[in-house]
């Protein structure tokens, strides 16, 4: 049967096609079309080769998506995020659905729905509660239908939360492929992040989290973007920073307390990093 989805025989649909400003595809998460629909008979519908993101929640109902490969289950509370340039197709059960979609784009997109993906996210999730997303909905139309001249500002705005909104369910480390050291690499930053106040050394890290220190050290860098000794003085001198400006405790027994002494080469770090010395720093912000 030829597919005829969102035509009236099968659903009825409530749909904004939006076009968005040079500016706004050029610089910004930009709006492709939103809308909602009701299935009123079974349907399918499949699709590939759009530069496009697809995101949708089923309010009601339940169906089916067929995505690289396996067939996902969806039901009510479900929510659906893919790249369309890969072959999908999703389609209603008996119990006729009722959703809520979005459809859009931008250069940093794709990055960071590689980023969800590594992290182990998965294209079907279910959130405990819907309300947010369904505020985050609901501003995009709202700011798409007015005639405010920032208007593909506000949307990139409402975007960047749905976004937001996303990447919050992609941490699923259970499912990680075992072969990938993604799952390691993300529990080192995570051990950085809690032991950071302690002597740490590549040596002690490679013995702890049994991977050649180099393999770590280049994996580390491709994942995060930068190196492990690197991350480590940025959180080190984040803490510092709220210790110089929240507490009376000294200079010195800052730089301990966050893992960099003695004093002078705590001093001599931080003005790296942040071009002013510790004392200079804490009395900014008196």
């Amino acid at each position: 049967m030829k597919n005829r989805l969102f035509q009236g025989e099968y659903v009825s649909s409530d749909r904004l096609l939006y076009t968005p400003s040079e500016f706004a595809k050029s610089n910004l998460f930009y709006l492709q079309e939103i809308g909602s629909l009701k299935a009123q008979k079974k349907h399918t519908s499949k699709r590939q080769n759009l530069s496009s993101f697809l995101f949708f929640y089923i309010r009601s109902g339940s169906g089916y998506l067929d995505y690289e490969g396996r067939e996902y289950e969806i039901k009510a509370g479900d929510c659906v995020f893919i790249d369309c340039q890969k072959p999908y197709s999703h389609r209603t059960s008996e119990d006729l659905w009722s959703l809520e979609w979005i459809h859009f784009n931008g250069n940093v997109v794709l990055p960071i729905y590689l980023k969800y993906i590594e992290r182990g996210g998965q294209p079907i999730f279910h959130p405990d509660d819907s309300q947010v997303l369904e505020g985050i909905f609901e501003s995009i139309k709202t700011i798409a239908h007015s005639d405010d001249y920032i208007r593909d500002i506000r949307i990139n705005e409402g975007l960047s939360s749905l976004l937001t909104f996303i990447m919050s369910f992609s941490w699923n480390p259970d499912i990680v492929p075992e072969n990938s050291n993604t799952k390691t690499l993300f529990m080192l930053r995570e051990y950085l992040d809690s032991h950071y106040q302690e002597k740490i050394t590549l040596d002690n890290l490679a013995d702890k989290f049994l991977i050649n220190k180099y393999a770590l050290s280049r994996g580390f860098k491709e994942q995060f973007g930068t190196s492990i000794i690197n991350y480590l003085l940025s959180v080190r001198i984040t803490h510092a920073k709220q210790l110089l400006r929240f507490s009376a405790n000294s200079v010195e027994e800052i730089g301990n307390q966050c893992g960099i002494s003695p004093l002078y080469y705590f001093s001599r770090i931080f003005k790296q990093i942040e071009g002013i010395s510790p004392m200079e720093y804490r009395s900014q912000w008196k």
